[in-house]
């Protein structure tokens, strides 16, 4: 089992750590419920070191990166970011990524947990289609990665670090130190709100993690773990990796176009991605919700009338919205029809709207 250079300082605030993707991982610290409400209405912090990061750098770096990514890398300025997808030679989506510029050759991509070694395998497999030199490199090990998400992240960080959130714009990079070493403030994240993803040194991260924690007494922070990630990312239809995308799902299906240049020059899976569009995927991603009360899970059937239409991919109860909402995939002549469609909830068939994501939206000022 993996831990985190958090893993003692989760002991010690008493979490309950199970196995995630092969890593140690804090399910929740005061509760599931408790940490996403604090997230929507204070603030959370979260530890998401066991995710990869992996730096490409040098002449080739961004050749290689438009061959192996779906977005336009060219467009991302330094110190800006982008959401991105790898795929697989027939369109499937290996990984859905953060690309970040450091600087104009050298380039910082965050991969989900379950991925990394097969993207870091999947990159040096592919290399050689691009002459110009550039260096693949791992830094999982030796760099750290916290998330602070929620209304009350920007008086944290500055009390914290003396960092002035609004100087950095959405998914803006701010390069500054902790501790006399590098530190990388990101403005993104996967909660819906205002927050940012701080990336610095192994052995700086429990130092880091407590100078928060303590600096965000006065505004309501609390740790956060998976399960209040799940179900705030949930709220906003974000994709996870292995519910909504696979290595047998398209971009195009998922109704992620958005994250795809259709212009740019050839890039792996691109041909299949072309077709798909032009004439249209078997099946596509849609949003619901519950009528009546109920919670929908991962693996349930979706039905129009007495006819099996698709699965649920994700589904739960939202906290804050109080009902059931859920992504699921749909045979494509479905995907459209306005027709209502039931989910099969342990053999009750329970009414649901399509709706379109995100279910939750983000109010200037949260209050419970």
């Amino acid at each position: 089992m993996n831990t985190t250079p958090l893993y003692a300082a989760h002991q010690a605030a008493g979490a309950k750590l199970v196995d995630f993707a092969g890593w140690s991982m804090p399910l929740h610290y005061s509760g599931v419920i408790d940490e996403y409400k604090a997230v929507r209405y204070q603030a959370g912090l979260f530890d998401v070191s066991h995710m990869g990061r992996i730096t490409i750098s040098g002449n080739g770096a961004l050749p290689f990166l438009q061959f192996v990514t779906t977005n336009d890398v060219a467009q991302v300025q330094v110190n800006r970011s982008q959401y991105s997808m790898v795929c697989n030679p027939k369109g499937g989506v290996k990984d859905d990524v953060f690309l970040y510029r450091l600087s104009e050759q050298e380039y910082l991509l965050c991969v989900n947990a379950s991925n990394h070694a097969k993207i870091f395998a999947w990159l040096q497999e592919v290399k050689h289609q691009v002459t110009q030199p550039f260096d693949i490199k791992d830094c999982s090990e030796e760099m750290a990665q916290l998330a602070l998400q929620g209304p009350g992240c920007q008086m944290i960080l500055s009390a914290a670090l003396k960092e002035d959130l609004t100087t950095i714009k959405p998914r803006g990079c701010l390069h500054t130190k902790f501790l006399n070493d590098p530190l990388l403030i990101t403005r993104t994240g996967y909660t819906g709100e205002i927050g940012v993803e701080l990336y610095l040194s192994s052995s700086h991260a429990t130092s880091l993690w407590d100078r928060l924690i303590e600096s965000g007494v006065p505004y309501g922070l609390k740790p956060a773990g998976l399960g209040a990630r799940d179900l705030l990312r949930l709220d906003m239809g974000y994709f996870l990796y292995g519910n909504e995308l696979t290595e047998e799902t398209t971009p195009v299906e998922a109704g992620a176009e958005w994250a795809v240049d259709f212009q740019k020059d050839h890039f792996i899976g691109s041909s299949i991605l072309v077709k798909q569009r032009e004439e249209g995927p078997p099946r596509r991603l849609i949003a619901f919700e519950l009528v009546a009360k109920g919670v929908p899970r991962h693996g349930m059937g979706m039905y129009r009338d007495d006819h099996c239409i698709g699965e649920v991919t994700s589904g739960n109860l939202s906290p804050i919205l109080q009902k059931g909402i859920g992504l699921g995939y749909v045979a494509s002549e479905f995907a459209d029809d306005p027709n209502p469609l039931s989910i099969d909830i342990r053999g009750k068939r329970l009414a649901a709207n399509r709706v379109a994501p995100p279910f939750y939206h983000r109010r200037a000022t949260n209050r419970p």
